[in-house]
């Protein structure tokens, strides 16, 4: 499938990979509307494995805030477009089969927050990751907030929300922020195969497996960051 978002079947595994490279494969409409096809696909006959990935030198670089600011005037339909980006990424969590991020290169903001959901991620060694909302005066909408802290404690969460800084991928394997990091050249062949070893498991004790293995979310945590924002974004209309 052509567009912003190339869905491909690869064996056992379905692969979105975002492809907006003058826009740093950022994650406006036309993109969410790829992943939510992508999503969609989980359930199609022999679909055992869900792959996301970017094209060039970005993963996904977050929410398209070009998009965005031009619904500052409309706090309604701003809100609506960030609520589906958060619903993405909560539906790339609760996928019904287990999701791998191939991280190219950088993972910002939203990116960071779609990396977050995966169950797996692998980084090259080129990728770049961050929270960065604090750089560009925002604060995280998508669950970076409750997701982060889970993923690599709470001091180091506290670390890239409020300072804003990036680490290599070598750096966050350190952090258990990925679960590995290889040379950019590899990353396709080193995905393909742990893709191919989750499909070759067998599908329902998979699917148990996800249910016990995947972190309990914080509903109240959830939903104090998307107030948060909509406070924030309401102060600066």
């Amino acid at each position: 499938m052509s567009g912003p978002v190339e869905i491909s079947r690869r064996g056992a595994a379905l692969w979105a990979r975002i492809d907006r490279t003058d826009a740093a494969n950022a994650c406006g409409s036309t993109v969410m509307a790829g992943l939510e096809s992508w999503l969609a696909r989980a359930g199609e006959p022999g679909v055992r494995v869900l792959v996301l990935t970017g094209t060039g030198r970005h993963f996904c670089a977050g929410a398209d805030m070009v998009e965005g600011a031009a619904l500052l005037g409309d706090q309604p339909a701003l809100r609506a477009y960030l609520d589906r980006g958060r619903r993405l990424v909560r539906a790339v969590r609760d996928s019904p089969v287990p999701t791998i991020a191939a991280v190219n290169g950088v993972a910002f903001g939203g990116g960071l927050e779609l990396l977050l959901a995966c169950d797996l991620a692998i980084a090259a060694d080129t990728a770049r990751i961050g929270d960065r909302h604090i750089a560009a005066a925002q604060v995280p909408g998508w669950g970076s907030s409750v997701m982060l802290p889970r993923a690599i404690g709470p001091a180091a969460a506290r670390r890239l929300l409020l300072t804003g800084e990036t680490w290599t991928g070598l750096e966050a394997m350190a952090h258990g922020l990925v679960s590995a990091c290889v040379p950019a050249e590899t990353l396709p062949e080193r995905v393909t195969a742990l893709a191919e070893h989750l499909a070759s498991l067998d599908p329902a004790a998979v699917a148990r497996m996800l249910r016990v293995a995947r972190p309990v979310i914080d509903e109240a945590a959830w939903d104090r960051e998307w107030q948060t924002l909509t406070e924030h974004l309401a102060s600066q209309e």
